[in-house]
């Protein structure tokens, strides 16, 4: 259990930061010890609202999974105390509007200066790589 909560934790922390904190992720382990995920959704009135992970937008979706990946790859560091120089993300910007695509440059940049990695994006028009 601690170690699913320390992944919501960073994961969280890296959602924040991509939806501005319209956007949260909560992880538990169920009575067979699988994790289940739940998203919710700022509405309209400040509350957050539940919804299923299927029901959100392709944005949505997309900053919950880099999110996860990159609080995956913070515990994975810190835990096993070994940190990958390199990250490979397969269309990373797909689904975002321009709004998340700067969010998702913004963090990339800032991750690389922190961490002195080599980030590769791949994108249907070509491969990107930023070093």
């Amino acid at each position: 259990q601690n170690a699913i909560n320390a992944l919501q934790s960073t994961s969280q922390a890296y959602l924040d930061e991509l939806s501005d904190g319209s956007q949260r992720l909560e992880f538990a382990l169920d009575a067979g010890e699988r994790i289940t995920r739940g998203a919710f959704v700022r509405g309209t009135d400040g509350n957050f609202i539940q919804r299923p992970l299927s029901s959100l937008s392709g944005g949505q979706w997309r900053r919950c999974s880099l999110a996860t990946s990159l609080g995956f790859a913070e515990l994975v560091a810190r835990r096993g105390r070994m940190r990958s120089s390199l990250c490979v993300l397969d269309e990373p910007l797909t689904h975002l509007d321009q709004t998340g695509r700067a969010q998702v440059g913004k963090l990339l940049r800032r991750l690389l200066h922190r961490n002195d990695n080599n980030v590769g994006a791949l994108e249907s028009s070509g491969m990107e790589v930023t070093t």
